[in-house]
């Protein structure tokens, strides 16, 4: 099977093309760099700009699934430019896909599977979300999601099958929300975003490169997310104890948060609790469904294990 990848320097682009490569699957990617493939020399880079329409024709020869990872980071502050980089970047990338499969009637992919996020669902404490729920969040992010989805299925008349991955806080060694939570709590500084009892929904990088593979096989809409999501609080108390460190500081004020980061405070202070209980009905399992499982495994960040 050939596998066509967009933002494949990611994070979760590196970590699923090494497992790809595991299973003997034949890889190519997307790249607005002309240069060689940043994360492996065995693998054939075509060149796209989603911001200049220019997509190389060559892309799709023999592709069977095209994963979508491809966006501008979330996690920078968001001014107008930013805000439209990060909106651009999803929606207009996947246009761009979803021209080229019309354009090119004798494609041969079967399968669109594009990344998402559960920042789509509205901020509660009370309230946990599945993949059925329509209500948006009224926020940036809800923007954002519920437009790149809707982009991602108007690719269906090209293709056999749609998949949405929503995913939540993923926790890596090498990049994701585990680094800036981890740091000041190795020092015995670790301390949560306002109230602390906002929900984190967590995924371990691992189980969720295994849910894209999962995906291949396994069309659908599927929460990216651990079976036991916790508070913040709780999880800045895990990753404290891992580090068998003191965790005595207060809260940081949602109000000194939102002074210093303006409207992607909410990125911090919203509480999104979300089941996986969908994908694992259609025979997923994880690896890591406890936070202190996904700790031990992951810290310390230092760590070669």
């Amino acid at each position: 099977m050939h596998i066509l990848i967009t933002g494949a320097s990611g994070l979760v682009g590196r970590s699923l093309i090494y497992a790809l490569e595991q299973r003997d699957y034949r890889i190519s990617t997307l790249s607005t760099s002309n240069h060689s493939n940043p994360v492996s020399a065995r693998i054939k880079t075509h060149y796209w700009s989603p911001s200049k329409g220019v997509l190389d024709a060559k892309a799709l020869d023999g592709v069977d699934v095209i994963i979508s990872l491809a966006g501008a980071k979330i996690n920078q502050r968001w001014t107008k430019k930013n805000k439209k980089a990060i909106f651009d970047s999803r929606v207009n990338g996947t246009r761009l896909i979803q021209n080229a499969l019309k354009n090119n009637p004798d494609h041969s992919v079967s399968h669109f599977i594009s990344a998402s996020a559960v920042g789509l669902y509205p901020s509660a404490f009370d309230k946990t979300y599945n993949e059925n729920e329509t209500k948006v969040a009224d926020s940036f992010t809800g923007e954002v999601v519920a437009a790149w989805e809707q982009q991602v299925q108007a690719i269906a008349p090209w293709v056999r099958h749609i998949s949405i991955i929503r995913i939540g806080l993923v926790l890596a060694r090498s990049g994701g929300a585990l680094i800036p939570l981890a740091t000041p709590a190795s020092f015995g500084l670790g301390a949560w975003f306002g109230s602390g009892k906002q929900w984190q929904s967590w995924i371990h990088i691992q189980d969720l490169v295994h849910l894209f593979i999962f995906a291949i096989d396994h069309p659908g809409t599927y929460n990216a997310v651990s079976p036991n999501p916790v508070t913040q609080k709780q999880l800045v108390k895990s990753i404290s104890s891992e580090y068998k460190m003191p965790q005595w500081l207060p809260g940081i004020p949602a109000f000194l948060i939102k002074l210093a980061m303006g409207e992607m405070a909410s990125i911090l202070c919203d509480s999104i609790r979300v089941s996986s209980a969908h994908v694992q009905e259609q025979g997923f399992s994880f690896f890591f469904p406890i936070i202190q499982e996904a700790l031990e495994d992951l810290l310390p960040l230092n760590s070669k294990k």
